[in-house]
């Protein structure tokens, strides 16, 4: 199987690739692909949500590199924030190929990611029950007098 992770095309060459693949009858999945990772990986989160939406499209498809796919996948997640799903899909490709370093690494960074902003949500849902505490004991203290 060949390592399509090292394929690297600035986005505009992917995209001219990838429109003129749409006029053939038989688009190449290679090109489809190509350019939904150079989408995932540019610094617009509009474009990384199409890559995304072509990945998806990909492994519906049945495209034969699926932890390729994935692996971008995860990647994109991980870059707009959304770390369950990138867990999510970082679990997918580790059931495929449960010895892959990076999908390992991105999974336990996407994991704390998630287990700190539980932690910080928590701490301010308990600073927020806190100070409502305080304010109804004034206002109760208030009242009395």
């Amino acid at each position: 199987m060949k390592d399509t992770t090292a394929v690297e095309l600035d986005l505009d060459t992917a995209r001219e690739r990838y429109l003129a693949e749409q006029a053939k009858d038989y688009p190449s999945a290679f090109v489809k692909f190509t350019y939904a990772k150079a989408l995932a990986r540019d610094a617009k989160p509009e474009n990384k949500q199409r890559g995304i939406g072509l990945l998806h499209d990909l492994l519906d498809e049945d495209y034969m590199n699926k932890t390729d796919c994935l692996y971008c996948l995860a990647l994109a997640y991980y870059d707009l924030g959304e770390f369950s799903k990138c867990r999510k899909q970082c679990e997918v490709l580790l059931r495929i190929n449960p010895t892959h370093e990076k999908a390992l690494s991105l999974h336990q960074s996407a994991k704390d990611h998630v287990n700190r902003d539980g932690c910080i949500g928590l701490g301010l849902a308990a600073g927020a029950v806190m100070i409502a505490g305080l304010a109804l004991k004034l206002l109760l203290k208030h009242r009395a007098h």
